[in-house]
């Protein structure tokens, strides 16, 4: 009988214990969100078709292409203010690096609306962001 109570506490409890203690560690410190909305100045609806893309991308290098660090589509996106969530991996922000919020919103592979100035931005701030976008031309 002791060595049944023994083998449950080693090879059955003792185990599960360090696995509880030790996961909520790990995604705890994996993710960081970036939130916001998006919004335009038209005053026009949106179709209910309509994709919202949002990138968080470090843009730091002008000669190569930007590197994408989270990103959210939103379908459909409804109606303006449309609000958003990133989730990134907070090591993949590095010091000295420029960081920047892309957006878009497409229809049927249409580009309707688009990010046309950089908004840079600190990821790891946590401040909530609004990126204005202008009507692409038809």
């Amino acid at each position: 009988m002791l060595d049944r109570i023994a083998e449950f506490f080693i090879f059955g409890l003792v185990p599960l214990v360090v696995g509880v203690l030790a996961v909520p560690e790990l995604s705890g410190a994996a993710e960081k969100t970036l939130t916001g909305e998006v919004t335009y100045r038209e005053r026009i609806a949106l179709p209910p078709d309509a994709v919202l893309s949002v990138e968080l991308a470090d843009v730091s290098l002008a000669d190569a292409p930007a590197t994408i660090i989270g990103q959210r589509k939103i379908v459909p996106a409804g109606q303006v203010p449309i609000k958003f969530e990133i989730g990134f991996d907070p090591k993949a922000v590095l010091p000295g690096r420029t960081y920047a919020l892309q957006a878009r919103i497409i229809v049927d592979d249409r580009l309707l609306f688009v990010a046309d100035t950089r908004h840079q931005v600190d990821p790891l701030e946590g401040k909530p962001q609004t990126i204005v976008l202008k009507m692409a031309a038809s």
